[in-house]
Order: C-alpha cells, then structure tokens, then sequence
C-alpha cells in the first residue's frame, strides 16, 4: 500500500496502477459527533480498502457537499461544479503519473454529483477506469444496527464508527436519540436545521466501538469485493474486442 506519506520514488518503484480517493466532509453531526466524522470514516476504509488491494491511498478531500448543513457553524462546504472540478483534476493528475484505476470511496451522502463525475470521466478518459462507490452501501443489511435509519447522519452506525476510531472524540455526554425520521427530500430546499431541532438521526445512544469495528470491517470487505468485480468486468469486455 501507498500513501502520501510515502515518497515519490517510493511511488515510481511501486507497480500498482490503482489510485483511491477518499471523499469525506466537515460539517455539522449533532452535539455529540466532530465536524470531521464523514472524513474519518472514509479514510479508514479507504486505507483499509489500499491495503487489501496494494494500491495509492490519496490523501482525504475533507471539503464537498455539505450546504445542506449551511447555518451550523464550522461547516465547509463546496459547490457541485466546484467539487468536479476538483476531483476531475486529481483524476488527470494520477492519469497523467500512469494510474489506470481511479476509485472514488465517497464517505457523505450529499455528494450524488460523484455518479455524473465518472460518467464523464470514463466517456473523456476511456483509458482511466474510474468507479465509485459510498462506504455505508452495505450497512443496512448487514445486521450489526438494530434499525439504522435512512439518513444516516450521526446516528447510531457514525457513532460506532466514531467511538471505535477516535472514542475520545464523542462527547458522549450529549448523545440523544429522536424517534422521528428528517425528511430527506427537504434538505434539497432547507438546511436542516430549519427541519430538525435535532440535527441528526436515529439512535445514537445504542452506538458501542464494538459495532463500529464490525461496521469498518463490513465497509472494507464490501468496497474490495466491489472494486474487484468492477476490474474483472470491464476486463471481460476488453477481451471481447
């Protein structure tokens, strides 16, 4: 596995061709989780991902769509173009150093512009595979959450995960459940803040670091099966021509 921490000759002598992104945020997640909790999650995936398959973990992109949180303070946020852009740049950029593999592991809901973004890349660069993918895909059937809800937002699953990467980082002094649900459609219109006294869902308090090492694991093994069925597909087809 590479990571920026590595040097470049380190890089150049290495023979992977697969580069991940991790794509976090910093925003609001309630009293009790930190503004970095998206980016945190997906950088332990993402480095955990890099290892099983030997490839370049990238440094997280802390910063994406998170205006729908605008109005808590400490939150950052990118615009949709802004955050193309940008991820279109590093892809070049990696391309441009003999990547062939380009995995975005995307670590917050709000960034639906991530599909578009391959779309595009893979008609403009066919020679760059780029796929991507979000982290928590196989959370709600995996049976280590009672009822994880559809939100997903400093619930009981980001505070397992929290509580078992950085536990002192929970103010668990703060931690309350809502028996609601936030509609998720409005949060296209609001920021949540203006539905929802309580900026997060779920049931928190029911988190343990336990569940949450079990959550990573699940994350990790999902994103590698993921990855590889994606690589050997698109082999299948360059064999066909």
């Amino acid at each position: 596995m590479l990571t920026a921490l590595d040097t470049t000759a380190d890089v150049q002598r290495h023979k992977t061709t697969l580069a991940i992104l991790p794509v976090g945020a910093t925003e609001q997640h309630s009293e009790h989780l930190p503004l970095a909790t998206d980016s945190l999650a997906v950088e332990a995936v993402s480095r955990g991902v890099a290892e099983r398959l030997d490839a370049y973990c990238l440094p997280t992109l802390p910063y994406s769509i998170s205006h729908m949180h605008r109005g808590s303070r400490g939150t950052v946020w990118l615009r949709n173009q802004t955050l193309a852009a940008v991820v279109r740049d590093i892809a070049l950029a990696v391309r441009h150093e003999g990547f062939r593999q380009f995995v975005i592991l995307n670590g917050h809901g709000g960034n639906f512009i991530l599909v578009p973004i391959v779309q595009d890349l893979n008609l403009d660069y066919p020679d760059l595979l780029t796929t991507t993918l979000d982290i928590w895909a196989p959370i709600p059937g995996s049976g280590i959450f009672q009822d994880p809800d559809p939100l997903m937002h400093a619930d009981e699953f980001e505070t397992s995960v929290v509580l078992h990467l950085n536990e002192r980082a929970v103010r668990k002094g703060k931690v309350r459940d809502r028996s609601d649900c936030i509609d998720r459609e409005l949060l296209r219109y609001f920021p949540i803040k203006r539905i929802a006294r309580r900026t997060h869902a779920g049931h928190p308090t029911r988190a343990t670091a336990e569940k949450g090492r079990q959550a990573l694991t699940c994350m990790i093994e999902h994103a590698v099966r993921s990855i590889r069925s994606t690589l050997e597909k698109v082999e299948r087809v360059k064999k066909k021509r």
